[in-house]
């Protein structure tokens, strides 16, 4: 259920491929100025309920994501905001990240979703959520996701971060293709863990 990443790569599936195609905006919400030469650097924030609609944009703009309710990421915004980042530039949204900490294991971030804008691929956006997300949760020690066996570019994304953090990434299975009721790659779960602080 992995979404895009900042970094280049072939054809992702639900993490998505941040650095192909040109952004296409979306109607009903303000679509991202193209990247100029001069574009400041990107900072890294919780969401606030009004990035629900932006993380939706993002999201329907990779063209690779399995897309929420634009109602689910305004709750993702409102009840997971410590676990949720979004990027700006210029205080435009151009990324984010969703995740939650296991039930059963809340030292453990679950990653779920991470998109880039297209107009904003190519910058490493994608680390820089993950590392500052990451950062502001001092007391997880793994992180997990599922990333799919086609989906090149977000597993050099997880492993670029792992190779970061001085911290071991292993693969096991999780969902299989008919877990889904649609056709649907198998995703098989990552987990990154012993990461230095």
């Amino acid at each position: 259920m992995l979404a895009q990443n900042a970094e280049p790569g072939p054809r992702p599936d639900e993490s998505g491929n941040p650095d192909d195609d040109e952004s296409a905006g979306t109607a009903g919400v303000t679509p991202t100025p193209a990247r100029t030469a001069v574009d400041p650097a990107p900072t890294v924030r919780r969401p606030t309920i009004a990035d629900g609609a932006h993380m939706w944009r993002i999201a329907s703009d990779s063209g690779e994501l399995d897309v929420n309710t634009a109602y689910a990421y305004a709750l993702l915004a409102r009840d997971f905001r410590d676990t949720c980042r979004v990027a700006t530039v210029a205080e435009q949204a151009v990324g984010f990240v969703t995740g939650y900490r296991r039930p059963d294991a809340p030292t453990t971030l679950f990653v779920w979703q991470i998109a880039v804008d297209p107009a904003f691929r190519g910058r490493n956006i994608g680390g820089l959520l993950l590392d500052a997300l990451v950062r502001d949760l001092v007391d997880v020690v793994a992180v997990e996701t599922t990333v799919t066996q086609t989906n090149d570019s977000s597993r050099r994304l997880f492993g670029k971060f792992a190779d970061r953090h001085d911290a071991r990434i292993c693969e096991s299975p999780l969902f299989a293709a008919g877990d889904f009721p649609d056709a649907h790659e198998a995703e098989p779960l990552l987990t990154i863990s012993g990461l230095a602080r």
